[in-house]
């Protein structure tokens, strides 16, 4: 085990979206409503217009340093969407893709076999925000028509938990799949997303420390500064389009055992590690520290990046190691130091491991595990023995069980033979993770794990289908035209007919915090 470090929940730096209004000429637009702006002057003569100077731009706010010491700790949480495990450098990744990665492992915890619970963003997040497979609350689409859900505010999030804990919350997001339209945006007291940073013909994807940039100034005039914050950045260096440079790529073309598609990959992967050490320096700068702050780096999701060529390019259709392994590292106020926990995790043991750090009993009763005594050093293992990830994306219907030694998956639809094309990978089949980890060379099958595996999509099935609160909107054309440019949209002649229930979006927090208001709100019902 390793020794005690007295450090802090940084949480899950959910790095993403432009929470400030600075983010180089792209508009950003917040939840939190303003007051209306003053009345415009009377404009002034022509001649004076002529001679008058541009009045210069505001200084920024001062830094604001203090002891931010509180009963409970700061969370920051950093989520990488598209982020795979195994190429990051204490996962056995190249030691110079993610340095500063390997010195929060070194600092504090990481898990060892931690599986995510989808393979695409707004299902994975799901999992990461309330804790429930997303079948088990109605944000995925087992009918043959496109994923309009939106997260119904019914469901308590992780941000709702630690509001009603007494956190400021603050919340960014560069991924057009976790804007408020799809009720992403519920519990936070501020949630920023970019405009016009995904579309057709010029996509600008800024990165994790352009981001960062931006969200300073609002640090450094928080409403509650007293109080502990909770701060989640989604950022997306990684994610596809990757245009790098000759520059970022030098440190990777000696790495010939990649393809060049990885070593692109791999640039991205050292730009978003620069980036979250540029918000660790700068939360320190304002006495965030691993004193009073836990700082969590997770993926949503992983990437196939065609290596192996089994697992394809990219990620949502398939629940291979490449795209559901999950990254959790975690460093902080009573994280163990140099700390490795064994056994299964899964995705939705975040939210409830968070909740149990920061010392708060919560009425969530899903799915997920709180292993805080093992990231405080009480123990190196987790009594998990299966984790589990499934997918409904487009036209796939796939799921997968992990154990320490085996993966078993499962096509509960058979593409293949539907669309008269030849398969790629078996129907079912389970692989030696110990031995073949990234899963290309398929054993027999274990009748007893796959039969577990079908089980439990039927009990995920019912749990869907039992579940009251479903909701579907109608996604906006320009937030269609985002999702279009990352992969994640596919027509609906292709995929069937409208939902029998199509609702327009909705703005607000969710049934427990007012849009307008700062004050704690009362908890949502289950």
């Amino acid at each position: 085990m390793g020794r005690m470090n007295r450090t802090n929940l940084v949480g899950l730096l959910v790095v993403g979206a432009a929470l400030g209004a600075a983010l180089v000429g792209v508009v950003v637009q917040s939840t939190r409503s303003s007051s209306p702006p003053p009345p415009a002057p009377e404009p002034a003569p022509v001649d004076e217009v002529a001679v008058q100077e541009a009045e210069p731009a505001p200084p920024p706010p001062p830094i604001d340093v203090r002891d931010r010491q509180t009963d409970k700790p700061n969370i920051v949480m950093i989520v990488a969407c598209t982020l795979r495990m195994d190429l990051l450098t204490p996962y056995g990744g190249p030691e110079q893709a993610s340095p500063f990665v390997a010195q929060m492992a070194a600092d504090g915890t990481r898990f060892a076999n931690a599986i995510d619970a989808a393979p695409w963003t707004k299902a994975a997040s799901t999992a990461l925000m309330t804790g429930h497979h997303p079948i088990q609350v109605g944000m995925t689409e087992p009918k043959n028509h496109a994923n309009r859900r939106r997260l119904s505010s019914e469901v308590t999030t992780l941000a709702e938990y630690l509001d009603q804990a007494g956190y400021e919350t603050i919340g960014l997001t560069a991924n057009p799949n976790t804007n408020e339209l799809f009720g992403f945006s519920q519990g936070f007291d501020h949630y920023v997303e970019p405009q016009g940073l995904w579309g057709k013909g010029k996509v600008h994807k800024p990165s994790t420390k352009k981001l960062a940039e931006s969200l300073l100034p609002r640090l450094d005039t928080r409403e509650d500064p007293d109080a502990p914050l909770y701060l989640r950045l989604m950022v997306t260096d990684v994610h596809e389009p990757i245009h790098t440079t000759a520059r970022k790529m030098k440190p990777f073309q000696g790495l010939t055992q990649y393809p060049r598609r990885v070593r692109e990959y791999l640039s991205m992967v050292r730009q978003l590690d620069m980036g979250i050490e540029y918000v660790w320096t700068e939360l320190g700068k304002r006495g965030y520290t691993a004193d009073n702050t836990i700082l969590l780096l997770v993926n949503d999701h992983g990437e196939g990046l065609k290596w192996p060529a089994k697992h394809g390019h990219g990620h949502g259709n398939h629940v291979q190691a490449s795209t559901v392994r999950m990254p959790w590292v975690i460093m902080g106020e009573g994280v163990a130091s140099d700390h490795v926990v064994q056994g299964m995790a899964s995705q939705v043991d975040v939210l409830p491991t968070l909740l149990g750090l920061a010392g708060i009993e919560a009425d969530y009763a899903g799915p997920g595990r709180d292993w805080s005594a093992q990231v405080r050093g009480e123990s190196d293992r987790t009594d998990r023995v299966a984790s589990y990830a499934d997918t409904w994306f487009q036209r796939s219907s796939r799921a997968g069980v992990y154990t320490e030694d085996l993966a078993c998956l499962h096509d509960f639809l058979d593409l293949a033979e539907k669309l008269g094309q030849e398969r790629i990978n078996p129907r079912t089949a389970c692989y030696d993770r110990r031995n073949d980890p990234m899963q290309v060379e398929p054993l027999g099958e274990n009748e007893a794990l796959v039969a577990q595996l079908k089980d439990w999509r039927h009990d995920r099935e019912a749990d869907n289908a039992a579940w009251a609160h479903h909701e579907d909107i109608r996604v906006p054309d320009d937030v269609e035209a985002q999702l279009e440019a990352l992969g994640y949209v596919q027509g609906d002649e292709e995929l069937g007919d409208e939902p029998a229930h199509v609702e327009k979006p909705r703005r607000g927090k969710g049934k427990g915090k007012g849009k307008e208001r700062k004050g704690k709100g009362k908890g949502k019902g289950r």
